[in-house]
């Protein structure tokens, strides 16, 4: 089994030299940025080649094993697997290791190791750990931050678009709530129509605020549903709910999206969602030009650290956080000091 580390500037690079160096058949063990001595950004691979693996893919060129052999090679393989899985798990305990040793003081040794703890990955654990052991807030200058809307100023159209249960509707109706009680003129608009009742909960909120809603189910109806909610400074837009194996639901309504001319599309994420599961979304996100995120079911997770890795992966930009179904409560703007005081309430617990 050899192991390499391969570094570059960017990541198709890193991994155009793990192909030069170890060739088609190596396996990717981890990929991570960071910093050179210069400062500057670069890109870590972890790359594996199994030799036994590769001697018997020349062997078999040669020569077609017989049943037996083919057995025996399921056997390999499975061992070379179970290698695999026993080195990635080491380089990360080895990558935590290195990482906490380089810390300056026992504090933000601690406080790296409760980053870990909250789910936070550990290169960004690193980067965030002297500013939380201090107190200040977390990832000021690393994490990309969006701009409080200003509705009064200039009329804002937001989507808001992600997985079924996410609480799209939910956030719909506590900003609606929110911007209608301090003056602001709102509007809502539902592309939830495949789904039996799917728009009725917001039509119901709308019915309360006394704000125009409409429903939409084709690029042909926006002309109309602009022209009811005209007046409005806010016009939020939900959506039926879709996931990576359901792209087709979010292609549909994106024609009508597009026709909108959103000002902001804000992809709602749970919190309590799995975090790999949350990187498929946020890669499936692009695809439809998401601006920025807001994270639902915050107080429905114990690792609340996961958002860290989703911002930083997809550099979208961090909007609002929800944590309770009260209308309009349990709903704020993430900051630096919100997201510390997230994860300073559970190191409390």
């Amino acid at each position: 089994m050899q192991i390499k580390i391969f570094t570059a500037p960017r990541l198709h690079e890193a991994l155009g030299l793990v192909r030069q160096g170890l060739g088609p058949d190596a396996i990717v063990l981890d990929r991570m940025e960071g910093v050179d001595s210069d400062g500057k950004k670069v890109w870590h691979v972890h790359a594996a080649l199994d030799d036994e693996e590769t001697a018997r893919q020349k062997n078999d060129s040669v020569k077609k094993p017989e049943p037996e052999v083919q057995t025996t090679h399921i056997h390999k393989m499975e061992a070379s697997m179970h290698r695999l899985e026993r080195i990635v798990e080491g380089l990360g305990r080895k990558e935590e290791e290195n990482l906490r040793h380089a810390m300056p003081d026992k504090a933000t040794q601690e406080a790296f190791d409760h980053l870990l703890n909250m789910g936070v990955a550990p290169t960004y654990a690193f980067d965030l750990a002297e500013d939380y052991a201090s107190h200040e807030p977390a990832g000021t200058s690393m994490l990309p931050w969006g701009e409080r809307i200003k509705p009064r100023n200039k009329p804002v159209v937001m989507l808001l678009a992600g997985p079924s249960g996410a609480g799209k509707t939910l956030l719909a109706a506590k900003l609606a709530t929110y911007y209608s009680m301090r003056g602001v003129r709102v509007g809502l608009l539902s592309t939830d129509v495949d789904r039996m009742g799917g728009s009725d909960v917001l039509k119901a909120y709308a019915d309360i605020l006394g704000v125009p809603f409409a429903t939409l189910r084709s690029e042909g109806e926006v002309a109309a549903a602009l022209q009811l909610t005209n007046s409005a400074q806010l016009l939020l837009v939900d959506s039926e709910g879709w996931n990576i194996h359901r792209l087709s639901k979010m292609k549909k309504q994106s024609v009508v999206w597009d026709a909108l001319h959103c000002t902001h599309r804000v992809l709602v994420m749970p919190a309590n969602m799995d975090e790999s599961d949350g990187m498929a979304l946020l890669l499936a996100a692009e695809a439809f030009q998401m601006s920025e995120i807001a994270f639902t079911k915050l107080d429905e997770t114990s690792r609340p650290g996961k958002i860290i890795n989703w911002a930083m992966a997809s550099k979208f930009r961090l909007s609002y956080g929800v944590f309770g179904s009260e209308v309009p409560g349990q709903m704020g703007w993430l900051t630096p000091k919100a997201l510390t005081a997230l994860l300073e309430r559970q190191r409390k617990v």
